[in-house]
């Protein structure tokens, strides 16, 4: 059952004299009565009462006493009323902890409980971190976190700094994390991302949007704690367009190939001025600049020369692999002689094998192999390194043509089209899938403008003599349809251009996809 506790003020007056009003909380009923035998000595004639401002209704869950408030005595008996009957029912829903429970208190036991199972861990970290800062409180040691979490997704996680780093801008509107969860609203919402997109691209807005999503759902389903409907219903993401087609132009390679060589000149000197330093086994600054300096003498003799970043551009160039795959990637994983890398894990989940080309083995054997990663860059000093390669190299660093180390990949997945296109049956959506390592093939859909021979090779087949023989077209009302046997896929006949030409052995003749799109529809 639940009762009602009028928590209300005492207010003691005067007719007439406002000045002589005075409020007293509840518990303080001795005090209201001194006041009121004051003003009677004053020959004055109180009047006491007690407000109907505040109610407390208490209740119990499982054995837990509960309570809920209210602001008049009309809502705490229509609380204590529906308390009763749900409990009656069995169908009471308990909210206490929702309307007890910060926004802020979530965000921090989701770092604490859900963030470490997860692969942007750091990220997720950095952004709640920065909500929290924005907000007052005080930023989470993510080092210590993710060591005291029993089942972290990556157990060999390097957090440089423990409480990470700022990655944007501050954002007064952020303050809406002191709130209840019950009490969040979708505007407290939408006013932060209006707000963040006055200063960061749509794409990030959307991304913090997904931890706001995730702590909710976290909240909502795996916590138990109950509201009456989702905060975020009714919140609509922004709406942007992030692809990007940014490949190498003229002689960029070639001079970021060069940007390359000096940076392995720098990379070569700190690991060999780190090896010396370490043999001298001795900890002063002296010595450790001693070593440095004779690191630099025998790096700039070339007699030692270690490609780190040149031979890390050529893999992104000719494997395709992500960033976090190739800086993940053990000596373990590779095999030289037969010019493979195993991916266990991937960006979608499933392992994959990245076939090494010839001259691609012949780099690799040129890095030592004395770590255990076969390229032991972190992360911060590989982009610090890539944002002075290009500089270097005169590429722009900002702006939409500045050239990023995703960009690679597009570059390595276009130039396997470009060559499919030029090879006798050429490569197909599913040939690039295979190279991509993408788990769906409509990501693949922007290269099809780059394999147009290799289609036209295989569509001149299927429709010429042979290919009606074999059953790989058919002749229907007037017109040659392809048929099941031609194994041509979907997807690349609805990718082509509307109207394709195909050589023949003599003349030259057009083939309208138009009829065969119509029929398969």
């Amino acid at each position: 059952m639940a009762h009602i506790e009028n928590r209300s003020r005492i207010q003691v007056k005067v007719k007439n004299r406002d000045d002589l009003t005075r409020l007293f909380a509840h518990n303080h009923a001795e005090a209201a009565q001194r006041y009121c035998a004051s003003l009677r000595g004053l020959q004055l004639k109180p009047l006491v009462a007690l407000l109907d401002e505040a109610y407390m209704v208490r209740y119990y869950v499982h054995g837990k006493r509960k309570s809920f408030t209210a602001t008049s005595a009309a809502e705490a008996e229509a609380i204590q009323k529906r308390i009763e009957a749900d409990q009656y029912t069995g169908l009471f829903v308990d909210y206490t902890q929702a309307h007890q429970t910060s926004f802020a208190d979530l965000l921090i036991r989701y770092l604490k409980e859900e963030a470490p199972r997860k692969k942007g861990f750091a990220v997720i970290g950095y952004q709640i971190n920065m909500w929290l800062e924005d907000a007052g409180y005080e930023r989470q040691d993510l080092a210590a976190i993710h060591a005291a979490h029993p089942n972290p997704q990556d157990p060999s996680l390097r957090i440089p700094k423990p409480t990470g780093r700022r990655m944007s801008h501050p954002s007064e509107a952020a303050v809406f994390i002191k709130k209840s969860f019950a009490a969040l609203l979708p505007e407290d919402f939408r006013e932060y991302m209006d707000e963040r997109l006055q200063c960061v691209e749509p794409a990030t807005v959307d991304r913090e949007l997904d931890v706001f999503r995730a702590v909710c759902n976290a909240a909502m389903i795996a916590w138990r704690i109950h509201v009456h409907i989702d905060p975020m219903s009714g919140v609509e993401r922004p709406k942007y367009f992030n692809e990007r087609d940014r490949r190498l132009r003229d002689d960029e390679e070639a001079r970021l190939m060069a940007a390359a060589h000096q940076e392995d000149h720098l990379w070569t000197e700190r690991s060999l001025g780190q090896q010396l330093f370490d043999d001298q086994q001795s900890t002063t600054k002296y010595q450790r600049l001693k070593a440095r300096a004779e690191a630099r003498k025998i790096v700039s003799s070339e007699t030692c020369h270690v490609p780190m970043f040149a031979s890390f551009i050529q893999f992104q160039l000719m494997t395709a692999a992500r960033r976090s795959e190739t800086l993940k990637l053990k000596w373990n994983q590779v095999d030289l002689d037969r010019q493979t890398a195993f991916l266990p894990e991937t960006k979608n989940g499933r392992p994959r094998t990245l076939p090494l080309r010839a001259d691609l083995v012949a780099l690799l054997r040129e890095l030592p192999q004395t770590g255990e990663y076969v390229f032991p860059i972190p992360v911060d000093y590989l982009r610090k390194a890539w944002l002075r390669m290009c500089e270097a190299s005169g590429i722009e660093t900002l702006g939409s043509e500045r050239l990023r180390i995703h960009d690679l990949r597009h570059e390595a997945i276009s130039r396997v089209a470009e060559a499919g296109s030029q090879t006798p049956g050429g490569f197909s959506l599913l040939d690039l899938q295979a190279f991509s390592g993408h788990r769906d093939p409509r990501m693949l859909l922007r290269y099809t403008h780059l394999t147009p021979t290799g289609l036209a090779t295989r569509l001149d087949a299927a429709f010429s003599e042979c290919g009606l023989k074999y059953g790989k077209a058919v002749i229907y009302r007037g017109r040659t349809r392809l048929t099941e046997k031609a194994e041509l896929p979907m997807s690349e006949l609805m990718s082509a251009p509307i109207t394709i030409a195909i050589e023949g052995n003599s003349n030259q003749k057009v083939v309208d996809l138009r009829a065969y799109r119509k029929a398969a529809a």
